[in-house]
């Protein structure tokens, strides 16, 4: 077991200061219980270890600091541990870097990074979940193989939509489109299937066709 005194220049109040080594035993709200500590059975982690020491952790305890009218023991570090695949670096404000098992894992009421050039994030799976978000670009690309997707309500907003697409395929349960001024449609065949009524109304109508035109029905009604 380490216990060690401070060097004899230190000052009058420090002469009782000395560093062993203990094991944690438990702990409760911010108090450590240690054990085979020589003579202190509890201490509070110094803000200065940022690993927050563990059952059965080794640590190094600062024994004989004054805080106010009362001698308080600190753990200054964790000498080892006793899973050593698993620990938190805790952070002032209650944020936390917690690793085990190969993962990080970042805790805090807010996180933001920014970078001073770019950021960039790659991995073989990304994901993503929030209740709310809100994205700002001035120029986005995007690159998709695959894309699926399911919407509950979608209202966008853009002065000018450029698609060229391979094939487009929709289905919907109705549909309304309204163009205030000019919609034309260039097709090289154009078909047009209504199972039940087909309803035209236009001020003015204009049907061309450099070839035949063919209207057959039951019963044809004009004027």
């Amino acid at each position: 077991m380490l216990n060690t005194s401070l060097p004899q220049s230190a000052t009058a109040l420090d002469k009782g200061i000395s560093l062993v080594s203990a094991t944690v035993t438990g702990q409760a709200d911010k108090w450590f219980f240690l054990g085979d500590a020589d003579g202190a059975d509890r201490a509070l982690r110094a803000d200065s270890c940022l690993i927050a020491p563990e059952c059965g952790d080794t640590v190094l305890v600062c024994r004989g600091v004054t805080v106010g009218v009362t001698s308080v023991p600190y753990i200054l570090a964790v000498l080892s541990r006793a899973h050593p695949s698993h620990g938190v670096l805790a952070l002032p404000g209650g944020a936390a870097i917690t690793a085990g098992g190969g993962k990080l894992a970042f805790t805090a009421s807010e996180i933001t990074m920014e970078g001073g050039q770019s950021v960039s994030v790659s991995a073989p799976q990304v994901e993503m979940k929030a209740v709310e978000a809100d994205m700002q670009f001035v120029s986005l690309r995007t690159s998709i193989r695959d894309l699926r997707g399911v919407l509950g309500n979608v209202t966008t907003v853009a002065q000018s939509i450029n698609s060229t697409v391979g094939r487009l395929l929709q289905k919907a349960t109705n549909s309304f489109r309204w163009t205030e001024n000019l919609d034309e449609t260039r097709a090289g065949r154009m078909r047009l299937q209504v199972a039940e009524r087909f309803h035209l109304k236009s001020k003015h109508t204009s049907m061309i066709s450099e070839g035949q035109v063919k209207i057959d029905a039951e019963k044809i009604d004009l004027g």
